[in-house]
């Protein structure tokens, strides 16, 4: 069992819950981060959390304004470990807002304040902040569906000016973070080190999400579009198990890992995923539920493939991906426990 204490930020969201729960079962004692007393509510409610029963292990710190200056500095008191997940995602622009404003401005300025914060005390000896592999591999690569180019967690990409569309802004904050971060760590040389992360869609049951309409709430609505009749275009064909991801974050920890590099988080080798399987998959294992109509299984995917190599990921965190398979059948298990018919 490990020990120590981890700030975690964004852990009422799709990653984040699934951090607290891996780090408190590895022994962490767990400070999480939050925006409301009501999130704080509806993690300790959870199912996983009631199972775990953590009791003086899980506590929680309020930070309404994460782009705050000093919003966390009282949040990083004694804590030994930090993994900053909290991050401004797609699912929440809304017309109008300002690309910069929305995405990238908010994402710098939260992982430099939690940078700030963290040289700041005596006790911090790592921080795992969550990525994207769209951190790492060009936009147009990414989306083009065409790139033979192999990308490694070495890649670095020139932070873009200008944006094509939300996705776009989405992937420049990524890309202006990472930058940030390594500057930051280059021109202040702090006592703790910094693991990156870089996932691609996170696809796995998100125990928070309790309604069939918030089960398409972000990146699981990639396998639930399709399988529920929806057309989803073409959408690059890289994608991870929510529960990797989680085991990653945690692994990070480990000080036996050198630290101020990367990690790739991604399935199926260099073939990546492929959407469209999803509808093989869904045939396969919830053939009752196809029968009977609750899944019309008869919707579209496409795939942009993409080169993305993990294989350093495995050897050093020692993490075998989940298959596509599994995400899928995480996801659409957790539907149909939705909508009452599984």
């Amino acid at each position: 069992m490990s020990s120590g204490l981890v700030l975690i930020t964004g852990g009422s969201g799709h990653i984040g819950f699934q951090v607290i729960v891996n780090a408190l079962e590895a022994g962490y004692r767990v400070r999480a981060a939050v925006r409301s007393q009501a999130k704080a509510d509806k993690i300790k409610s959870a199912p996983s959390i009631r199972a775990i029963n953590p009791q003086d292990r899980l506590s929680f710190v309020e930070v309404a304004d994460l782009t705050a200056p000093g919003a966390y500095d009282q949040a990083v008191e004694g804590v030994d470990f930090i993994i900053h997940v909290a991050s401004p995602v797609p699912f929440t622009y809304k017309e109008g807002d300002d690309l910069a404003e929305h995405f990238v401005e908010p994402s710098v300025k939260g992982t430099l304040g939690i940078l700030t914060a963290a040289q700041k005390t005596s006790s911090v000896q790592r921080v795992v902040i969550t990525s994207s592999v769209v951190a790492i591999v060009p936009f147009a690569d990414f989306t083009s569906g065409k790139s033979e180019t192999i990308f490694n967690e070495t890649n670095r990409i020139t932070t873009p000016t200008s944006f094509a569309n939300v996705f776009h802004a989405y992937a420049t904050s990524k890309v202006a973070s990472l930058n940030q971060a390594e500057e930051w760590i280059s021109e202040n040389k702090p006592a703790f080190s910094i693991i990156h992360l870089f996932p691609g869609y996170v696809i796995g049951k998100d125990e928070l999400i309790t309604d069939v309409k918030g089960a398409f709430y972000g990146t699981n609505k990639e396998v639930l579009f399709p399988v529920t009749g929806g057309d989803n275009g073409f959408t690059p064909g890289s994608s991870v198990h929510l529960a990797d991801v989680a085991r990653a974050h945690v692994a990070a920890l480990n000080p036996q890992i050198v630290g101020n590099q990367g990690f790739i988080l991604t399935s199926g080798g260099l073939r990546g995923t492929h959407w469209e399987e999803s509808l093989d998959v869904v045939a396969k294992n919830f053939q009752d539920a196809v029968q009977s109509g609750v899944l019309s299984n008869d919707g579209k995917a496409g795939t942009l493939p993409i080169k993305v190599d993990a294989s350093n990921t495995e050897k050093a965190l020692g993490i075998r991906f989940r298959s596509f398979e599994e995400q899928v059948k995480s996801v659409v298990g957790h539907y149909l426990e939705l909508v009452g018919a599984h």
